[in-house]
């Protein structure tokens, strides 16, 4: 038997109706030397009584309130959960997420054969209604240029597939970021792979993400915490990673922010997009662009935000900068 111990960690908030199959897909490893860890941010309905049958039936799970030195919100249950791990492994684990019974040993088995820090399996999504696969969750979790691929969006992962050695997340003090409302885990990962992109991927499905009422309706773009929180971590990212970033990366990034800014003011919700434009501004101090390119995308920032105040249009006045018109 392998004799290393993997922590599941597992933050909770009123989840009665998601966490058994959770929980069921733990139970389910063919790889058993693991503690489940189940950090509750403050449940209000029938979560701590289904976990408790659970415990009940198996002492390697553990349930624990979150403490209060940690933010409210699944991040901080996180990295509660990481500082009372025993485990030499951790698989974080969303309460909605079900794990493949196999994902645990085949991942072991790869990270202790190879010489890499993490290992990342494939991520399927499904509708439990109608029995159904909905596809996977990215099309592809690697390639040539992992950090830039990965902050564009051309591969992706959920939370809980990677399988990461805890010396690794301990040694270059990983954490999620608690003020965050969204992106956490994109964070997380961004920092990760600034450290060590040399991962193991596995094409192997390990793990299903649940599609369910809860995750369909939860619109970030509607809701203006989300909104800051995802243009914080794409503009602390350019800041942060500039030099080792290609300008076509660099750019994308202050893309995805201007149409953030853009959908904002079409929205109408013209507090958080002045908050928005402040980022994207600041984000325009470190791009390998002219400074008369930067002084006329300064100004149509202003230009688009008065138009919108005074007409309720103009969407089409600010484009985002590209590659190609770089020269």
């Amino acid at each position: 038997m392998n004799i290393h111990l993997v922590s599941i960690i597992i933050p909770v908030f009123n989840r009665t109706h998601l966490i058994a199959k959770t929980l069921d897909s733990v139970l389910a490893q063919t790889y058993t030397n693991w503690e489940c860890l189940i950090i509750d941010d403050g449940s209000t309905d029938q979560t701590p009584q289904v976990v408790q049958a659970y415990i009940t039936k198996d002492s390697r799970f553990k349930y624990v309130l979150r403490s209060n030195e940690y933010l409210p919100g699944g991040n901080g249950a996180r990295n509660y959960g990481l500082k009372l791990s025993l485990g030499t492994y951790i698989n974080f684990l969303d309460s909605d997420d079900i794990l493949l019974p196999n994902k645990l040993e085949h991942q072991l088995a790869l990270l202790q054969s190879h010489n890499a820090n993490y290992c990342i399996c494939q991520t399927e999504w499904i509708d439990v209604t109608k029995n159904l696969s909905l596809g996977l969750r990215s099309k592809s979790i690697s390639s040539h240029k992992r950090l830039e691929d990965y902050i564009c969006y051309q591969i992706f992962w959920s939370t809980g597939a990677p399988l990461w050695k805890k010396e690794f997340i301990m040694t270059h003090k990983l954490q999620f970021d608690e003020t965050l409302k969204q992106s956490q885990e994109y964070d997380f990962h961004i920092k990760a792979l600034a450290i060590d992109d040399n991962y193991i991927p596995t094409a192997k499905v390990l793990i299903q993400l649940i599609k369910h009422e809860d995750n369909l309706s939860n619109n970030w773009m509607a809701s203006s915490e989300k909104v800051i929180s995802n243009v914080l971590v794409k503009a602390n990212t350019l800041k942060n990673y500039n030099s080792v970033l290609s300008k076509k990366c660099q750019l994308k990034l202050l893309e995805m922010v201007t149409l953030v800014y853009k959908d904002q003011l079409l929205l109408k919700n013209y507090r958080c997009a002045k908050n928005v434009q402040k980022m994207l501004l600041e984000m325009l101090t470190h791009m390998p662009v002219p400074s008369s390119k930067k002084t006329l995308f300064y100004i149509k920032t202003y230009v688009i935000y008065w138009s919108y105040i005074i007409f309720g249009k103009g969407y089409k006045l600010l484009k985002p900068m590209y590659v190609g018109k770089l020269v």
